[in-house]
């Protein structure tokens, strides 16, 4: 009998050691749970991801370098900013989830994007203001609005309108060889700290050896531009790194969390690994 036991023992570990060592193909990346430890998601992690790759990859990536991107893990929302989160869901996004729309089909990125940029700027208030003279939906400085042809900031669309505008022309200014989702990320932080201090960042981490263009080196060296042992180096010197990280890293939460609220879609096409169609 103890033989028998050692004998299903060793069968099992050899069964888990070959699943861990298996390839991650994309088909295998959809079933990683992105939130498995999140309590405040009832939706199945694999419709999250899988809409991320709809957005990130399918428009904008050759198969062959989408096969290599890794999707950011953000970390879980607390069950405060969930509760917040959810509350603006059910009373204020609905009453700008439209003009999310439209204003993102204009310029071809994803609605809950839009949204969750809002969302960080300004919880959804179209009279929202700050003290450094930031106002509206996307919290547009006076120069940004007027550049964009705001006239008026506290008007919702026009806040969102000219705050996608802006966010758009930043990725244009950005390197090509930045790929998605990385040019997302880097473009936002742009939009929070300013593209000067942004290439600052990008030259700080090309001159260590770092690839400037993946958002996880980059946000390191934006985090240095605090220090005078670092910002002194760079052209446009001091800058606050650390709320431009803690920018860019609370939208990928919010977008996931909304995204993760929104009804469920059919698989898309390029979520099946090449040669498997089996249904996930």
């Amino acid at each position: 009998m103890a033989a028998l036991r050692s004998l299903l023992l060793a069968v099992l570990l050899l069964a888990v050691t070959v699943v861990l060592l298996q390839p991650r193909t994309p088909t295998m990346l959809l079933r990683t749970p992105l939130f498995s430890e999140c309590p405040h998601l009832s939706v199945e992690s694999r419709h999250l991801t899988l809409l991320e790759w709809e957005y990130f990859l399918s428009s904008s990536l050759e198969e062959s370098k989408a096969k290599e991107v890794n999707v950011y893990p953000a970390t879980e929302l607390s069950a405060g900013e969930a509760a917040s989160l959810d509350n603006h869901i059910h009373r204020r996004l609905p009453r700008y989830q439209d003009l999310f729309r439209i204003v993102a089909s204009e310029y071809r990125i994803d609605w809950h994007l839009v949204a969750a940029i809002s969302y960080q700027e300004s919880h959804w208030y179209p009279k929202a203001k700050s003290p450094t003279g930031v106002r509206g939906m996307m919290m547009l400085t006076l120069p940004t609005a007027k550049e964009m042809g705001i006239r008026n900031r506290l008007d919702a669309e026009q806040s969102v309108r000219g705050g996608v505008r802006y966010l758009e022309q930043l990725k244009g200014r950005l390197p090509e060889s930045i790929q998605e989702p990385d040019r997302t990320w880097q473009a936002l932080a742009a939009y929070n700290v300013g593209i000067g201090h942004l290439y600052d960042a990008r030259t700080l981490a090309r001159s260590h050896g770092l690839n400037p263009d993946l958002w996880t080196n980059l946000s390191d060296f934006l985090l240095k531009l605090e220090d005078p042992q670092w910002h002194n180096q760079t052209r446009y010197g001091y800058a606050r790194g650390a709320e431009s990280v803690q920018y860019v890293e609370n939208i990928q939460r919010y977008y996931r969390h909304i995204l993760a609220r929104q009804p469920r879609k059919p698989l898309p096409v390029m979520a099946q690994s090449e040669g498997n169609r089996s249904t996930l």
